[in-house]
């Protein structure tokens, strides 16, 4: 009986494309209608499309192909529980591609299966410790950042050169709204936030209907 094929792609923004990893597992011979895609942090594992994927459809004698060894995982522990729970509990196979090494195809025999998890461990352990430095990283610049006084997170929407000439016409109601957005060539969330951001600094109570939207 043949072997079926998998595939499992997966990025955490969605933002991020999952083209190079498709054409990747593709060029495995998987089918496309049997590679997995899901767009979901990894710092959570509660990722439904690879749950699935897993626990209903992985049989015994199946091969599961990802392109890197955190698609299974967070951390080191999260890593190597699934691995054994695919290759000791369903029992099917695991490929890697970006690390050939990681492959149960291919080591069968006892002492096969001892350098692979030997090789894991080690690749596992490695991933949890560059994850962990990353984001220890990442907290040590945020703390330096705020005890600098530097803005974190989304840039503040800054003030048209021209919101002095059009906001006093728009609260006047010599102007709509959306007149005063183009020609200070704002969009609308834009302009309710620079007002209610200007009402704040001035203390100038709005004279404008909040319902005039458009």
């Amino acid at each position: 009986m043949a072997v079926k094929k998998f595939g499992y792609a997966r990025v955490s923004t969605k933002d991020q494309n999952l083209a190079r990893q498709i054409e990747i597992l593709k060029a495995e011979g998987i089918e496309e209608r049997d590679i997995f895609v899901e767009k979901e942090s990894g710092r959570s594992f509660e990722r439904k499309v690879y749950r699935s994927l897993v626990d209903t459809v992985l049989r015994e004698g199946d091969l599961l192909v990802v392109t890197e060894l955190k698609r299974f995982g967070r951390n080191y522990r999260e890593i190597y529980q699934e691995w054994h729970h695919i290759t000791k509990e369903i029992g099917a196979d695991i490929k890697v591609t970006s690390m050939p090494i990681l492959d149960t195809t291919q080591s069968k025999e006892l002492v096969g299966q001892l350098i692979t998890d030997v090789v894991l461990a080690v690749f596992a352990y490695v991933a949890d410790e560059d994850w962990a430095e990353r984001h220890e990283l990442q907290r040590q610049g945020i703390e330096v950042a705020k005890a600098e006084g530097r803005h974190l997170g989304r840039p503040k929407v800054q003030f048209p050169e021209n919101w002095d000439e059009w906001y006093p016409k728009w609260t006047a109601g010599e102007v709509t709204a959306s007149e005063a957005m183009r020609q200070m060539g704002i969009k609308k969330d834009s302009f309710y936030r620079l007002a209610k951001r200007y009402e704040a600094d001035t203390g100038e109570l709005p004279k404008y209907k909040p319902l005039e939207l458009i």
